[in-house]
């Protein structure tokens, strides 16, 4: 049973004197996906002002348009189906709220430079009838969508949450308040709007200011520890890591054809744990220690998350093995990149045992440390024993330059694309990385 249910929900909510009350199916911006019961929320966006679409969505079937009105005296105000708003935005946040507030399970949120995605995965599998975020439903607009998807079966929620500025993290936590909340890593990521890495480390931790009273924060094992829980006295701190210095650690890692086996350790627990997974790395070891924790905090089932890790298949484009051309070994991490998890993914190349080749795309949103951390990324291929490094785009051939031979550099994907059939072979394993607006996946479709 949805949270809110019928439009008397919505009206109650909002503050507002209306009859009306129909059983709604869902929430749409976009109103070319309305249905029959639809409610419309007619937002703003960077081009285009969806309040104009309102009278198109109830022609469709919509319950419920919520646009934007143009005449103040109309505030608040129901005609036709069509309520008009000052603001929809506030409005999405009002009715987000309001279906958390009642929401009877805990909500984990969930934030970092890198992980996030993989680690929110990972919890939705292993814990039984939760709900997670779909896609990449973590900013303003996808997370307060997700929080009136929620159902009442639900035995938890657990939410991603991205940020490119500061602010970013705080108006999502705030909105969430989560019992338990998770940073995955702290990297090199968003630099063009977060400036630092200090930058990167004070907008991740505004999570920390908005965890509920006395519940978990779930950190890196490392040099920030101190300055979290420096941020929150009342919250109980439990760090993961590779070393035993971590609350939960990792022991006895190793690669198998199948994927990676290892053990969790801990002073929490009365015997070590064994994991068995097909993921890749140990950056998705540390993920899985952290999905491991909220479910432990939470007292879920240990067992069905453990058998639930054995059978995870992570998301497309995401360390991904498979045949590709001339029979050679494809990686494909072509989804995203940021300096940290370039270095993770070639970690995961360095432990091949064949000719190791690195397609690497520009890492986008780096600020004024654009080129020096490109030139680290060739020097770290060089000390992993990548074999030979590809470059495309503006930034990368800085990684060609720094790696040095045999480096080779293409503006053009479709002369990337002649050499790479004709140098790859049977014996050759090639991971290819890039940001998102590199579209590295079209080296491999």
């Amino acid at each position: 049973m949805k949270i809110i249910q019928n439009t008397g929900d919505i009206f109650s909510a909002l503050g507002i004197s209306a009859k009306h009350d129909v059983r709604i199916r869902d929430f749409q911006i976009d109103s070319r996906k309305i249905k029959k019961n639809s409610v419309f929320l007619g937002l703003t966006g960077a081009n285009e002002d969806g309040s104009i679409y309102g009278k198109e969505a109830i022609a469709k079937g919509a319950a419920l348009a919520i646009t934007k009105t143009t005449q103040p005296q109309r505030e608040n105000k129901l005609k036709s189906n069509i309520l008009s708003v000052a603001k929809p935005e506030e409005s999405l946040v009002v009715l987000a709220k309001s279906a958390l507030m009642k929401f009877p399970g805990p909500i984990i949120g969930i934030t970092g430079s890198n992980g996030k995605t993989t680690t929110k995965n990972i919890l939705h599998a292993g814990i039984k009838n939760s709900f997670a975020t779909p896609n990449n439903f973590n900013n303003e607009i996808g997370l307060p969508l997700c929080a009136l998807a929620l159902d009442t079966k639900n035995t938890a929620a657990i939410f991603e949450m991205g940020a490119a500025k500061k602010g970013d993290i705080k108006f999502l936590s705030q909105l969430i308040k989560p019992k338990i909340g998770i940073i995955t890593h702290i990297g090199h990521s968003h630099l063009q709007g977060l400036r630092s890495l200090d930058g990167v480390l004070k907008v991740k931790s505004e999570l920390i200011h908005n965890i509920q009273k006395n519940g978990v924060a779930i950190v890196p094992e490392g040099r920030y520890i101190k300055y979290w829980i420096g941020l929150r006295k009342d919250l109980a701190y439990k760090t993961f890591g590779l070393d035993d210095s971590a609350d939960f650690f990792a022991t006895n890692i190793k690669i198998i054809k199948a994927g990676t086996i290892f053990n969790i350790n801990s002073p929490y627990l009365t015997k070590k744990i064994k994991i068995q997974t097909s993921l890749l790395g140990n950056h998705n070891i540390l993920n899985i220690l952290a999905g491991f924790i909220a479910t432990l905090e939470l007292k879920e089932d240990i067992d069905f998350f453990i058998d639930s890790v054995k059978g995870f298949a992570n998301a497309s484009q995401r360390l991904q093995l498979q045949s590709w051309i001339n029979q050679s070994t494809l990686i494909d991490d072509s989804y995203n990149a940021n300096p940290d998890s370039v270095k993770a993914a070639i970690d995961v190349l360095h432990q091949q045992a064949g000719r190791r080749i690195l397609v690497l795309g520009d890492m986008k949103e780096l600020g004024r440390y654009r080129k020096k951390l490109h030139q680290d990324i060739g020097e770290y291929a060089k000390a992993k024993d990548v074999n030979l490094l590809i470059g495309f785009g503006d930034l990368a051939r800085y990684s060609v330059s720094s790696f040095g031979d045999p480096g080779v550099f293409f503006t053009s994907k479709a002369e990337l694309m002649a050499f790479l059939r004709n140098e790859v072979t049977r014996h050759d394993f090639i991971l290819i990385k890039g940001s998102r607006s590199m579209k590295m996946e079209t080296l491999i479709n």
